[in-house]
């Protein structure tokens, strides 16, 4: 952005200086334009600037980048004619804005140029150039040639395209080359797991001197949050919690600190997906209902360890996890359930309002106190804990809408389905079971995790394979790719899985 932002500003004022050689009419066409643009790019600058950004941005400036050689298009043949329009030299630099939007590493951006520019120049050619051009046509601008153009054109967007896949490997193994001698202080940084709008995640190696060795997943937030002073307390805070808790039901905490000009938090690393992949990759039908099973009494088990957390003196501290979501539920290969991101977890007694009003938490597996902003305690976290088991065994989403607010809305209004509608193999008691978490009347909601944890525990005894069942699940989210299927034994599930695409690790500590 702050280079197109400097090229526009440059060039709108060389048009504009340009006017006496040019003519007014195409200097200033052009000078305007240029200037709107660059406008527009400086703008996107102050929205990323504040944190804000949403992957469309790219996209948009892509087609707003490629339609320029159209506006001269138009801008020529209005001042000079046609013919001139279509011999301008300014339309070479279609293949360089190709080109360009090829750079950001994105192969679909690259073919999505070309067809774009091949359509508009196309349409130019046929509804402004060819009905005005003279009886007599010139060879080089005939319909046939033309043609030939606009195939080389969108070529020129295939071969950008495939130029970009291989630089984009060779780079990534650089990088990977790099990263695994990049020292982070006392921690050896290798590949990143995924990456978030304000930290990313590493695998990395624990070093120190002595030759000891241990792998974490290393937490590091990105220079420009550096100075934030509300995230970086909220980063240290989610360390001091973490590093009290000491359950294998949460995801352990071993080191937070500065290096150089970043904070980092190291963790403990887990070799499995989230649950979010695992429901992705499940999408439609459900986990075994074992495995479900096993994740509700792991789950019950880290959420009764948190809300029943002492400090030193023996005062409950009333903790809630506020965001309890599949991405926040990490696995592993051997079927373990591992609860992490408290980032925004707090005690009953100091609970904070976002500057929206509204308290912290993931649209979706908001319970309806937390929503409406109430005073809140563990019990919101045993709402989020039935939706995330309702879609575990439905592989639907139960609040799922449009947007956030729509997504909120539901949490009030939309009628809760029982999962036996949804999938009539689930036991009618475990059934009974989510739907008692998920009531909105608090009074008949489930009065405590504790609670809740005896009776997944009874649950359990009809499904002693619940951890294998879970193990099978998370080996076969780990292959699966988008052109390959996810089968289980009848005995375990009825239906196919609707395998997809993999997606990054969670970012322990976003609200």
């Amino acid at each position: 952005a702050k280079f197109m932002a400097g090229v526009c500003t440059v060039s709108g004022v060389l048009a504009l200086c340009l006017v006496p050689m040019i003519g007014v009419k195409l200097g200033l066409g052009l000078g305007v334009m240029l200037l709107l643009l660059a406008g527009y790019y400086f703008a996107i600058i102050r929205f990323i600037g504040q944190g804000w950004f949403h992957p469309a941005v790219t996209w948009v400036n892509v087609a707003i980048e490629v339609s320029a050689p159209s506006l001269i298009f138009l801008l020529d043949a209005k001042q000079n004619g046609v013919l001139y329009a279509l011999t301008a030299p300014p339309l070479v630099i279609w293949g360089t804005l190709i080109a360009l939007s090829g750079l950001r590493s994105n192969r679909a951006l690259s073919l999505g140029a070309g067809a774009l520019a091949a359509i508009e120049y196309s349409l130019l050619y046929a509804f402004v150039a060819y009905p005005n051009l003279p009886p007599e046509i010139p060879v080089t601008v005939r319909p046939a040639l033309f043609a030939t153009r606009v195939v080389l054109l969108f070529a020129s967007a295939v071969f950008t395209a495939a130029f970009v896949g291989v630089l984009n490997r060779r780079a990534e193994e650089a990088l990977s080359a790099v990263r695994a001698k990049d020292v982070f202080g006392k921690y050896l940084l290798h590949e990143r797991l995924g990456m978030g709008g304000m930290a990313e995640v590493f695998r990395a190696t624990y070093n120190p001197e002595g030759g000891f060795e241990k792998v974490v997943a290393l937490k590091r937030v990105l220079p420009q949050f550096v100075e934030d002073e509300a995230f970086i307390g909220m980063f240290r805070d989610e360390a001091a919690l973490c590093s009290q808790f000491s359950h294998p039901g949460v995801v352990q905490v071993f080191d937070f600190g500065r290096f150089g000009d970043s904070y980092f938090l190291a963790m403990e690393y887990l070799d499995g997906p989230p649950l979010s992949r695992v429901l992705r990759a499940f999408k439609g039908s459900g986990l075994p209902i074992g495995a479900v099973v096993h994740l509700a009494v792991s789950l019950t088990e880290s959420l009764a360890y948190v809300h029943e957390r002492r400090a030193p003196d023996g005062r409950p501290l009333n903790l809630v996890h506020r965001d309890l979501n599949p991405p926040n539920v990490l696995l592993s290969k051997l079927g373990e359930v591992k609860l992490t991101d408290f980032g925004i977890a707090r005690a009953v007694g100091h609970m904070q309002l976002t500057e929206a009003g509204m308290i912290k938490g993931k649209p979706g597996y908001l319970a309806p106190e937390q929503a409406a902003g109430e005073d809140i305690d563990g019990r919101v976290d045993l709402f989020a804990l039935g939706v995330t088991l309702w879609e575990c065994l439905t592989g639907e989403q139960l609040l799922a809408a449009a947007d956030a607010t729509a997504m909120v809305r539901n949490t009030f209004d939309k009628p809760i389905v029982p999962p036996r509608q949804k999938r009539p193999q689930v036991p009618q008691a475990l059934e009974t079971f989510v739907m008692d978490l998920l009531e909105r009347d608090l009074s008949k909601r489930m009065p405590s995790a504790r609670e809740a944890l005896r009776t997944a525990r009874a649950l359990e005894t009809q499904f002693p394979q619940g951890q294998k069942d879970l193990m099978q699940v998370v080996d076969m989210t780990l292959k699966t790719t988008v052109s390959s299927a996810v089968s289980l034994p009848p005995a375990a599930r009825g239906t196919q899985a609707t395998p997809i695409g993999p997606d990054a690790p969670t970012m322990p500590g976003r609200g």
